[in-house]
């Protein structure tokens, strides 16, 4: 990497919804004028809709919609080049957010130790409590797991084409062989309801019979992990079909998750509900859970920012493609690495960076 000129006067700039690229290029002459040499940006990845700072990143590989488009971003660095200023850009390689907004996070939680990204994200998962062994505790409740799940707290919910539990503002996606027991769950009833001849109980059917298959793949040594991702895929596809040309089929699965959400007060009829709980790839609990049951390592105490593993050399390159992409593009001088002293080796890190 050829070297560059030390910026020698920065102006940082904190972007969000309501201060944009565009607003930015805007400010460019008044920071001129003043003598700054270069703008020194807040993180431009895509991070948690609403975000007031950008360090809950959600997806490394593409610039955060909340502050404009990538031409928006274009325009801007053609903007600082026109007037001489260089460009420093602020990146997050210790952390990304653990929310439902973040897919690789989501599909960990749906795919547990099989998922493709498993990998990126510091889970022990094998931890010495037995209770943990291939899941991800989750301290994320606000009461004790017993009493959230009898006042009706914790709920299942059927959106679009997908299962989730929703604990207040938060999503928690299904493992897929939850779906069998869910879509199963009265199926005599069904029957009755649109007859044995129905093109849409045929396909139902059919669905059913696929996500059992699923829910036995553990058995089934020869298929990858990616074929039963495909297949899961796949028959979620056809629910939503179904689903949404059939009022019948629609109507009988709502039925099915009222039934199965139990009712307040009535702590026999959570029974299914817990038992759907308890085969997840995670485990709910209480917040005031002890620091050291927490198995995934998190940005100092702060359950939401999940710590990835940058040291690994495929994770750098999922995680830092398109920040090197931006780097690689004039008037880019530099980078601001937030929080080095939380990865594993930054003495490594950053070697590994600057040859890059």
């Amino acid at each position: 990497m050829p070297p560059k000129r030390a910026p020698s006067a920065t102006y940082r700039i904190q972007l969000n919804k309501d201060f944009r690229f565009a607003d930015t290029s805007r400010i460019l002459d008044y920071l001129h004028e003043l003598g700054i040499s270069d703008l020194y940006l807040s993180p431009v990845l895509a991070s948690r809709k609403g975000s007031g700072h950008g360090y809950d990143v959600t997806d490394p590989s593409r610039i955060n919609p909340d502050l404009g488009s990538e031409e928006e971003f274009a325009a801007l660095q053609g903007e600082l080049q026109n007037r001489g200023m260089g460009l420093l850009l602020d990146t997050v390689p210790n952390h990304m957010a653990a929310s439902a907004e973040n897919p690789w996070w989501m599909d960990v939680l749906e795919n547990g130790a099989q998922s493709a990204f498993a990998a990126l994200f510091d889970i022990e998962w094998h931890p010495h409590s037995r209770s943990l062994d291939g899941k991800i505790l989750l301290p994320v409740l606000g009461r004790p797991f017993g009493e959230a799940l009898d006042s009706g707290e914790i709920k299942l919910l059927f959106q679009e084409n997908r299962l989730f539990f929703q604990y207040l503002d938060s999503l928690f996606p299904l493992t897929p062989r939850s779906y069998y027991s869910i879509l199963n769950h009265r199926f005599e009833r069904l029957k009755e309801i649109l007859g044995e001849d129905s093109p849409a109980f045929h396909e139902y059917s059919g669905i059913i019979a696929s996500v059992r298959e699923l829910a036995e793949a553990d058995r089934r040594a020869a298929e990858t992990a990616a074929d039963r991702r495909l297949r899961f895929e796949s028959s979620r596809d056809r629910l939503r079909s179904v689903v949404g040309s059939s009022k019948e089929v629609a109507s009988f699965v709502e039925e099915n998750v009222n039934e199965i959400n139990g009712r307040p007060g009535d702590a026999g009829s959570f029974g299914i509900l817990q038992r759907l709980l308890a085969e997840q790839n995670y485990k709910l609990a209480f917040w005031q859970n002890l620091n050291e049951n927490i198995n995934y390592r998190r940005f100092f105490t702060i359950t939401e920012l999940v710590g990835v593993r940058v040291e690994d050399p495929i994770v750098f390159e999922a995680t830092h493609g398109l920040i090197l992409r931006l780097m690689a593009k004039s008037p880019c001088v530099g980078l601001r690495i937030d929080h080095i002293d939380g990865l594993r080796d930054p003495f490594a890190y950053l070697h590994k960076l600057q040859e890059r």
